[in-house]
């Protein structure tokens, strides 16, 4: 089974909510915290980059601008949490 932290899980969740999330609306979501935006722009990047190397995301670029959808296997690993 793949192992989450607390952020994976949160992005996770937001993305599957939202079914698709480009790269900006995932930072102002992640900046609820207060963060400064050079700790967000490499937060959202860890996090983006671990979820899609364990295919629970995936990245498309439609328009120019990064987009993130969840994957099947993300929709189980939530199904089963």
């Amino acid at each position: 089974m793949v192992s989450l932290n607390h952020v994976e899980k949160k992005v996770l969740k937001k993305i599957a909510e939202n079914q698709l999330m480009t790269k900006i609306e995932l930072k102002n979501f992640l900046r609820g915290g207060g963060d400064s935006d050079r700790d967000v722009s490499n937060l959202t990047d860890t996090v983006t980059r671990s979820l899609i190397e364990k295919k629970l995301l995936s990245a498309i670029s439609p328009v120019g601008s990064t987009c993130y959808l969840i994957t099947q296997s993300g929709t189980r690993l939530l199904d089963d949490m």
